[in-house]
């Protein structure tokens, strides 16, 4: 096997043992927080140097490690966006878990934690694992192992407060919904299996016009379960119960980009398709942006606003898909670019949503008054992910959506620009709330939580300004890549 084919199962197998590992000594008294970090950290290591062997000397390989009857049942692509996706994966979860270690403690005002470190820190190892999975799974089966993981890993996560019924409940709903969209995956695959003879993205550009639409639209209606659109969505606000950490993993790097991903893959292997499949992921993304910023203004709990956040930044990477539905490579490109600069700014947010809620015991905006005066580092925080999100130069989710603009204004269909037209208007409203509460939040006197906070651990405040570094740097790292990323179904 080549250097890179080792070292991308490598990033799936280690953060898979460190999940085993820590889940067999949780009754040593060891600290499982530093041994979790150890395995992310190593992991990181070996993504980093497969991200270096890649762009130095490598090509993409396709290869399978499980065939039966010429089907392929597991089998991986190490291409640029796999190698880079990854890392962003692990990455980002390497951050999150150096948080965890001040966030996840007894000191936590708003959930002090005792217990259940080796449920908490093995799930999100194996949470990573099943995540690089996605991102290199080339057969549709691979992929549908690796998606059904994820949904178990985010049900143990979300149920993390088990004794509370509304975490129970709203862990089961998420598996329940996100489950369905993995039926639909599965027939996709049945469908593509029964006219090409194989289960590859690949083999979607072999299909005839109409079984390649079907075939699309069903992988669409998985990818939408996955990732909270409409009208599947209603799992995600409710699964903010869990811990701060999970939902920063869930949202950034994690779950729902898994769908995002799976479309991605299969449109640029299947593109161009019928008009009518691109108008109705480009509508349904639409419909879902719209939702999501009306359901921004009654949000007073900071968690569920970055919920509806993330499902309105979804739809953006969703409407540049449909987009390159019907040709547009800008579309593609624009998609998985959103994709890695919404990652860093989102998990910047739920981290800073995570230390206030440490810090103040509470995690209601309201509550949040004059942050300025007492910690400097979460208003800078708040601030820049805030403006991130909306899209503000020169912060990194400005060039994304930029790139997800000009794509819809540079391709023939009516509707392509018409549906542009309307992300934008979504992206000034978006600014004007944000804004709000980055005034409301950060300036004026200070309220009694704030002025009662307690300071942050060191390794929560390192965490966030290296995610602060990154939404302002993250574009120009992929930004190089983007000519690499083309149709390759035909």
């Amino acid at each position: 096997m080549a250097t890179t084919e080792i070292l991308s199962l490598l990033t799936i197998i280690v953060p898979g043992i460190g999940w085993a590992t820590v889940s067999l000594l949780y009754r040593k008294g060891i600290k499982l927080g530093l041994l979790a970090n150890i395995f992310s950290f190593l992991t990181l290591i070996i993504c980093a140097f497969n991200v270096l062997t890649y762009f130095t000397a490598s090509t993409p390989m396709i290869y399978t490690l499980v065939e039966f009857n010429g089907i392929e049942v597991i089998s991986f692509i190490v291409d640029s966006i796999s190698v880079a996706i990854s890392f962003l994966v692990v990455f980002i979860g390497c951050i999150i878990l150096l948080f965890s270690l001040g966030y996840m403690t007894p000191e936590n005002r708003e959930h002090p934690i005792t217990e259940g470190y080796a449920w908490f820190y093995g799930s999100m190892l194996l949470f990573m694992a099943s995540m690089v999975g996605v991102v290199y799974s080339y057969s549709l089966i691979t992929m549908a192992i690796f998606y059904e993981v994820t949904g178990l890993c985010s049900f143990v996560l979300i149920g993390f407060f088990h004794e509370n019924p509304k975490s129970r409940y709203s862990a089961m709903k998420a598996l329940y919904i996100t489950h369905l969209g993995w039926i639909f995956l599965i027939v996709a695959t049945a469908l593509l299996y029964s006219f090409s003879g194989s289960v590859t993205f690949n083999a979607l550009s072999n299909l005839t016009p109409y079984v390649k639409s079907a075939t699309v639209l069903l992988l669409a209606i998985a990818a939408w379960a996955k990732s909270a659109q409409i009208p599947f969505y209603t799992w995600l606000p409710d699964a903010m119960i869990a811990p701060t950490p999970v939902s920063a993993y869930l949202h950034a790097a994690a779950m729902v980009k898994v769908g995002v991903f799976l479309l991605f893959r299969s449109i640029q292997y299947a593109a161009p398709i019928d008009q009518f499949v691109g108008l109705i992921i480009g509508v349904m993304a639409v419909l879902t942006m719209v939702y999501g910023l009306v359901m921004y203004v009654p949000q007073l709990d900071m968690k569920r606003l970055l919920a509806y956040s993330t499902i309105t930044q979804l739809s953006y990477m969703f409407l540049a898909l449909s987009f390159a539905s019907v040709g547009a490579v800008e579309g593609l490109r624009g998609s998985i670019f959103h994709l890695w600069n919404h990652a860093y700014a989102k998990a910047l947010f739920f981290l800073t949503a995570g230390a206030l809620s440490y810090a103040t015991g509470s995690k209601f905006l309201i509550d949040y008054r004059g942050l300025i005066e007492r910690s400097r580092i979460l208003a800078i925080s708040f601030s820049v992910a805030a403006f991130s999100i909306s899209g503000i130069p020169p912060l990194a989710c400005f060039y994304s959506k930029f790139v997800i603009f000009l794509s819809g204004f540079s391709h023939s269909p009516i509707w392509v620009p018409a549906l542009t037209l309307i992300a934008i208007g979504e992206s000034v409203c978006c600014f004007i709330i944000f804004l709000y509460w980055v005034i409301k939040c950060i300036y004026g006197e200070a309220s009694d939580h704030i002025s009662k906070m307690q300071d942050i651990p060191l390794t929560m405040s390192v965490a966030l300004v290296v995610l602060v570094i990154m939404c302002f740097i993250s574009a120009y790292i992929m930004y190089p890549l983007l000519e690499q990323i083309t149709f390759a179904g035909r």
